[in-house]
C-alpha cells in the first residue's frame, strides 16, 4: 500500500512496534514500543539475549510473524524506496510479494527450515530471480552459480543443483545467504547468518556483504550474538533486552563505551583468548577409540546418483575419558559426519569405533551390527539445527522424556516428571515451559531443549555439534559453564564440534582440527592457538573475529601469534 511520496532519509522505519503472542498461558509481550531507523547503505546491528523480540522483529518488517502474533495497531514499519513510502503493514497479494524478496531480503536463522526439502536449490534460486530481476532461466542460472562461487561453496555448480538435505549445516546457510543476495535487494535482514559458517568462510562472505552494500547502496539490519562479527561490520547497533531497546549508539560508542547495565553483561559474557589451559598434566585412559575410519556419502550427479564423496578418511583417534574435546574445520571438512559416526548415525564405509569403560561393550563398524539401545545409553547427540530435530507436535516434557519412556528407564509417568524437571532446571528451562511446543520458542530456547533431551538418560558421552551456534553470548556463557560442570561431576566425556574457536578456547581440554576428511593437527587448547603447526590451523586462528581496538582490547584477548 502507498500512502504518499517521499523524499526521507531513511529506507527503513519502524515506530511504537508492540507485538503480543497469544499462547496457552496467556497473553506474552514480545516486543514493546520499538522505534528503529536504518538510512540507504547503512549497516545496523540488532543484538540481545535469547528471546529478547530481535527475530520476530525481523520477521514482522517481512511481514512473516507467525499466527497467534499481534501486532498493535499503533505500529508503523514503513519503507521508503523508488520515492514512495510503503506502509508494509498495510501491504496486500502482488504488493507484498513485490516488497518481500525484492526491495527486502531476509536470511534466515535456520536454512534447513527455509528451504522446499523437496525441490531442488538451484530450481528455487532461478524462480526467485526470474520473478524479481526478470532475468531468464540461463542467465538466473548463471548468476546463481556465481552466487554459489562467491559465498565459498566448493564445487557450485554441482552443488548448485543439489537438494539442500545433501548440505552439510555451513554450505545450507551458505545457500541460503546466496538466495537472500540475489534479487540485489536495497535491504538484506540477516538473522544470525554467519551462525553456522567457520571463521574463513565467515570472513569471505561478511566481505561480500560489505561489497553489495558499497555496490548497490545495500542496507542492513544485522541480527547476530557474536559481537566481534558487530565491531567488524556494524555502522550502528541497537540493544534489545525483554522485547525492549535499551540501548542505541554508534558501534564504537556501544561496543567500547556502553552506558546501559545490560550490554556491559553482554560485553562481559564474552569468550576470552587469554589465560588458555595448560595441556593436561597426565593421559587419562581412551573412552572411545576410532580406527582406520571411513564414510563415504553418494551425491547426486546430473539428478542421478552416480558418485561417492568421501567425508572421512582413515581416521585414527582415541577420546580421552572425563575430558571435553574440541573438532574444529571448515563446513564440509567431515566434522558432523565424523561425530555422528560414533553414534552409529552415519553410514560407515571401514573402520570401527569402540567405547571402553562402559557397563557392556560397544563396538560396532563397517559389516558389524549396531546395539542400538545399548549404545544410545552410552552416548547421545546435541543436534546442530534445534528447528528441525525437535518435533513440532510434541510438548517440551515429552520431548524430554522420549528417550526415558523409549528405553523404559522410568517406572513410572512420576518418576520421569521428576528426571524431566530436574534436567529442564539444569539446562535453565522453567518449570512452566514444559508444557508448551517448540514453536513458542526462539532459537537459543530450543537448544537447550535439545541439550536437556541429551542429557536426560544420563550417558557417558556427548556429541555437541554447534551446540552454542545459535545462542546470544550470556546464555552461551551458561551452557559452557553447565558442559564444563557436567564434565567435572560426573565424569561426562563431550565431542564439542564448533566452529567458534574463541568458545574452544575457552571450554575444551584438547582440540582436534580437520581439513578435507582427515585430522591434520591435534593438541592442546594451548598449543593449537599459540603455536600451530599446520598452515591451515594458522588461517583458523587468523580469522578469528575478536572484539578489539588499537591499543585496547574489550575482551582482554592477547593478540595471538599468526593473527592478522
Amino acid at each position: 500500500m502507498i500512502i504518499n511520496n517521499s523524499n526521507r532519509k531513511n529506507l527503513l522505519e519502524i515506530r511504537d512496534l508492540s507485538i503480543d503472542f497469544n499462547t496457552d498461558e496467556g497473553i506474552v509481550h514480545a516486543v514493546d514500543n520499538l522505534s528503529l531507523s536504518i538510512r540507504p547503505g547503512e549497516v545496523m546491528g540488532l543484538v540481545g539475549g535469547s528471546g529478547s523480540g530481535k527475530s520476530i522483529t525481523a520477521k514482522s518488517i517481512m511481514r512473516m510473524a507467525p499466527n497467534n502474533a499481534i501486532i498493535q495497531p499503533a505500529s508503523k514499519i514503513t519503507l521508503n524506496y523508488q520515492d514512495q513510502a510503503v506502509n508494509v503493514l498495510k501491504l496486500r497479494g502482488r504488493d507484498l510479494r513485490l516488497v518481500r524478496g525484492g526491495a527486502v531480503s531476509m536470511i534466515f536463522q535456520e536454512p534447513m527450515a527455509s528451504f522446499a526439502p523437496a525441490i531442488r536449490i538451484s530450481d528455487q534460486i532461478i524462480q526467485t530471480m526470474q520473478i524479481h530481476l526478470g532475468y531468464s532461466k540461463d542467465q538466473a542460472r548463471r548468476e546463481g552459480i556465481a552466487l554459489f562461487e562467491r559465498v565459498g561453496i566448493v564445487d557450485p555448480e554441482k552443488r548448485f543443483d543439489q537438494y539442500v538435505f545433501e548440505l552439510s549445516g555451513g554450505m545450507r546457510q551458505r545457500a541460503m545467504i546466496a538466495m537472500a543476495l540475489s534479487t540485489k535487494p536495497k535491504l538484506l535482514i540477516a538473522d544470525e547468518p554467519t551462525t553456522a559458517l567457520d571463521v574463513t568462510i565467515q570472513a569471505q562472505v561478511l566481505d561480500l556483504m560489505m561489497e553489495l552494500r558499497e555496490q548497490f547502496g545495500m542496507a542492513m539490519l544485522f541480527i547476530t550474538h557474536d559481537l566481534g562479527v558487530v565491531s567488524k561490520i556494524a555502522d550502528n547497533v541497537t540493544v534489545m533486552q525483554c522485547g525492549k531497546v535499551v540501548e542505541v549508539g554508534s558501534a564504537d560508542q556501544v561496543l567500547y563505551q556502553p552506558k546501559h547495565s545490560y550490554t556491559k553483561c553482554l560485553l562481559d559474557a564474552l569468550p576470552h583468548l587469554d589465560n588458555l589451559p595448560e595441556a593436561p598434566t597426565h593421559t587419562p585412559e581412551p573412552l572411545l577409540s576410532i580406527t582406520n575410519l571411513s564414510i563415504s556419502y553418494p551425491i547426486s550427479v546430473s539428478g542421478r546418483k552416480t558418485e561417492l564423496f568421501k567425508a572421512v578418511n582413515n581416521i585414527s583417534l582415541d577420546l580421552p575419558k572425563g575430558q571435553i574435546i574440541g573438532l574444529v574445520g571448515e563446513s564440509g571438512s567431515g566434522k558432523t559426519s565424523l561425530g555422528k559416526a560414533m553414534l552409529g548415525a552415519a553410514p560407515i564405509s571401514s573402520g570401527t569405533v569402540e567405547y571402553h569403560h562402559t557397563k557392556k561393550k560397544v563396538k560396532f563398524g563397517a559389516g558389524k551390527a549396531i546395539k542400538r539401545k545399548r549404545l544410545a545409553r552410552t552416548a547421545q547427540l546435541v543436534f546442530q539445527d534445534p528447528y528441525s530435530s525437535l518435533n513440532p507436535r510434541m510438548t517440551v516434557r515429552d520431548i524430554i522424556a522420549e528417550p526415558l519412556e523409549a528405553m523404559k528407564l522410568t517406572k513410572n509417568r512420576e518418576e520421569t516428571d521428576r528426571r524431566v524437571i530436574e534436567v529442564a532446571k539444569r539446562c535453565h528451562i522453567e518449570v512452566e515451559h514444559l508444557r508448551r511446543f517448540p514453536h513458542a520458542f526462539s532459537g537459543g530456547q530450543r537448544q537447550r531443549i535439545s541439550i536437556a533431551r541429551a542429557l536426560v538418560c544420563d550417558p557417558q558421552f556427548i556429541v555437541a555439534d554447534e551446540a552454542v551456534a545459535a545462542l546470544d553470548v550470556s546464555i552461551q556463557d551458561e551452557i559452557l559453564k553447565l558442559l564444563k560442570e557436567l564434565k567435572e561431576e560426573l565424569g561426562l566425556t563431550i565431542l564439542f564440534i564448533s566452529h567458534d574457536l574463541s568458545v574452544i578456547a575457552n571450554l575444551c581440554d584438547w582440540v582436534c582440527v580437520m581439513k578435507q576428511g582427515e585430522i591434520v593437527e591435534q593438541g592442546s587448547v594451548r598449543q593449537i592457538f599459540l603455536d600451530p603447526q599446520q598452515a591451515y590451523t594458522q588461517k583458523l586462528i587468523s580469522s578469528i573475529p575478536l572484539l578489539t581496538t588499537p591499543g585496547k582490547s574489550v575482551q582482554g584477548a592477547t593478540v595471538l601469534k599468526h593473527s592478522a
